[in-house]
């Protein structure tokens, strides 16, 4: 008896929208991972690198992910497992972190706790947008694009030092306010 070619139209159809809603996960928590990652792999270009790799690892592993489970903390998962490779490869020549340091940074990061990550985020966005515009504009030109603090005070008319200190207070007010809105009143820098 001779099968009969099976038509795969709908299955490739339905792994493409599982594609999709991976893909969708994954732009939208880039900046998370990104900013995740750079805390366990201080420089930039490594923590890139890194970023890289678990966006790869992350797609070729996709078909394991759960959509009922917070996605940022699978992937950061993936991100702790690339740091820690890429650790294992460079240890030996010059000194970076050790494991267990990267897993008290990831600890203190509270990355594996999803809801705690959502009532931080929540907290941010409402003590920024509690920000005068103008603060908010400045926090924004200096974190979201690609003009040097120097360029920035340029077009200021201010020091560079007078900048970093207006970013120093308004950080601090951001800081201050995400604790009282969370009720820690301790810092989590």
């Amino acid at each position: 008896m001779v099968d009969e070619p099976k038509d795969t139209t709908a299955a490739q159809g339905s792994l493409l929208g599982g594609d999709d809603r991976f893909l969708n996960e994954l732009v939208a928590n880039t900046r998370r991972l990104y900013v995740y990652i750079s805390t366990l792999v201080p420089p930039q270009a490594e923590a890139e690198d890194i970023y890289q790799q678990t966006c790869l690892a992350l797609w070729q592993k996709r078909h394991l992910y759960d959509a009922t489970r917070p996605f940022f903390a699978w992937a950061c998962g993936f991100a702790r497992n690339e740091a820690l490779r890429h650790l294992r490869t460079v240890r030996s020549s010059r000194m970076l972190l050790t494991e267990k340091t990267l897993d008290a940074i990831a600890a203190e990061q509270g990355m594996f706790e999803p809801e705690r990550i959502d009532r931080r985020r929540s907290a941010l966005d409402d003590c920024l947008d509690a920000l005068h515009p103008r603060q908010r504009s400045l926090l924004e030109r200096c974190y979201t694009e690609d003009d040097t603090i120097h360029s920035i005070a340029q077009h200021m008319k201010i020091s560079p030092a007078a900048l970093t200190m207006r970013l120093q207070r308004i950080r601090h007010a951001v800081v201050k306010c995400v604790e009282q809105t969370l009720g820690t009143g301790k810092a989590t820098r």
